[in-house]
């Protein structure tokens, strides 16, 4: 038989049940939809033709930007042949030309000794110094070491060209009847000054391909975007078109067209769907059988409860006559008589205990103070269990200290703790000697119950106190009761602002009622 909160306590787990397995059912489902997901993307090849006349044309302005600097250069080393001596001249000659760095003056066979004229005296690190020498002389500084039948091969007469080798800086050079002019060039410059020039000419160049819509796009040497058309993915490009110079880089990129098609693998999916559900499934039917199982129990409770009233009634009417007839039974059957009397008081005691139970799980139960005398109270209850006690050859001992007042409290409570207790004993404590003893003052009422029966063990202390818990369930061990006896004795107890505690003792079980009192006064 389950109490009111524990209907209420498996009526919401039964919700909770219901609820974990349907978001449980969802993430399968989810999770089938994810697994079986298949994202294909397609790529559509572009025409681009005017891509490619587009990195051909700058191909072309490559070359034709390479050679007009190249002729600048050429005119310029030429002239600075003949200055070596003159280094104002040739400053200012040099810096007419974009990205000279460094000049410096190399003679083949002669005793003139090589002139350096140094443009970027800021460059850090500093700059190297072009040379022949394989010996460095004067202070050691950062040295290049070219090789003399590379400048002087018609020492002569005139050559010119580049000297681009790994490692080395970007040089050209100009070599005259045994005098070369090395000039040390700014390769990050000159692709700096290009960049700019390319920026105005494909405000024109790039038009043709704007045209298309994209996406495509030029970009420098560094990566930096020049122009563009359509809207840019961050994923590298299909197609590089690249426009080389030995200052720099460019790329004409271009992406084709994409399309993200999805699909399902339907097997997957399809078991995802069906786990979901079977799990959906049985989350409602644990929950049905849940609420099923609670609204049962409910109903056995109301049933239980409706049949204890209707027994009440009666069983108090039984008691009554039975103590009207008392004074005619005969002898001979007077011991028949108490053993009915007695088992209609265990039957009472038990229907108040069921009611009381109710009562407490319903919240219906409440405590009516009363003035009245505790230590009258717990021996009239005595007094009825006598018989009982003495039928289980228990012998109680009654022992009181203390005062006899009145006090405020619940007189019924107090009764059905002690009739409670006295039942333990009868229970468990046969053939035994057992002792109530209570104590009164002022401030406090403590009742002590104490048998002698087989005791409670350690791990059983607080068990005891739960309804319907039985040390012994079996039907066998021929105890009877439902096993809410102490379960009640506690409840009123802490109701009266008491406490019912099992204490230690030397043999059997011992329990404690303490009850603050308050004077009648």
């Amino acid at each position: 038989m389950k109490t009111r909160s524990e209907e209420r306590s498996t009526f919401s787990s039964a919700g909770m049940v219901l609820g974990i397995m349907l978001v449980l059912a969802v993430c399968i489902a989810l999770g089938g939809v994810l697994v079986s997901r298949r994202d294909v993307e397609l790529r559509r090849e572009r025409d681009r033709q005017a891509q490619h006349a587009l990195g051909a044309g700058m191909q072309a302005e490559v070359h034709k930007l390479e050679d007009l600097y190249q002729a600048h250069l050429q005119s310029t080393g030429e002239r600075l042949t003949h200055t070596w001596s003159d280094l104002e001249t040739a400053r200012r000659l040099a810096f007419n030309i974009e990205g000279i760095q460094h000049v410096a003056w190399l003679f083949w066979k002669s005793a003139n000794p090589e002139t350096q004229l140094n443009l970027s005296p800021a460059a850090n690190p500093p700059l190297p110094e072009p040379t022949l020498e394989k010996e460095p002389r004067g202070i050691p500084r950062p040295r290049v070491l070219l090789d003399a039948k590379v400048l002087f091969r018609e020492a002569g007469g005139r050559t010119s060209g580049w000297i681009d080798e790994p490692g080395k800086p970007l040089m050209f050079y100009v070599q005259t009847l045994g005098t070369a002019v090395v000039m040390m060039i700014d390769r990050e410059a000159i692709g700096s000054a290009m960049t700019s020039h390319f920026q105005t000419w494909l405000a024109e160049g790039f038009q043709s391909v704007a045209k298309l819509g994209g996406p495509d796009a030029v970009q420098d040497f560094h990566g930096k975007i020049l122009s563009s058309t359509g809207e840019l993915p961050t994923h590298q490009p299909d197609v590089l078109g690249p426009v080389i110079s030995r200052f720099g880089v460019w790329q004409v990129v271009s992406w084709d067209m994409r399309e993200t098609h999805t699909t399902y693998h339907l097997p997957t999916l399809a078991g995802a769907l069906a786990l979901a559900v079977l799990v959906a499934g049985c989350g409602i039917w644990m929950s049905t059988q849940q609420r099923r199982a609670s609204l049962l129990a409910a109903q056995r409770v109301s049933f239980v409860n409706r049949v204890s009233h209707e027994l009440r009634t009666p069983m108090t009417n039984i008691l009554l006559n039975l103590d009207v007839i008392e004074d005619s039974v005969p002898d001979a059957t007077l011991g028949r008589f108490n053993l009915v009397r007695e088992e209609a008081g265990r039957l009472s005691r038990l229907i108040e205990n069921v009611l009381t139970f109710s009562r407490q799980e319903e919240g219906r139960l409440k405590l009516n103070n009363t003035r009245c005398c505790p230590t009258d109270i717990v021996d009239g209850i005595t007094r009825q269990f006598e018989p009982a006690l003495r039928r289980r050859d228990i012998s109680l001992t009654r022992i009181h200290e203390g005062e006899k007042s009145e006090a405020m409290l619940d007189a019924d409570a107090l009764a059905q703790i002690t009739g409670n207790l006295l039942s333990n004993v009868e229970k468990y404590a046969p053939k035994a000697a057992a002792m109530l003893h209570t104590r009164q003052n002022e401030n406090e009422f403590i009742l002590t119950v104490t048998d002698g029966g087989p005791g409670i063990v350690a791990g059983e202390v607080e068990r005891v106190f739960e309804p319907f818990y039985r040390i012994d369930d079996r039907v066998q061990a021929g105890v009877s009761g439902a096993g809410l006896g102490l379960a009640i004795a506690r409840d009123l107890a802490l109701r009266m602002g008491g406490t019912l505690e099992l204490i230690p003792s030397e043999k059997g079980a011992s329990f404690q009622l303490h009850l603050d009192l308050f004077s009648t006064s």
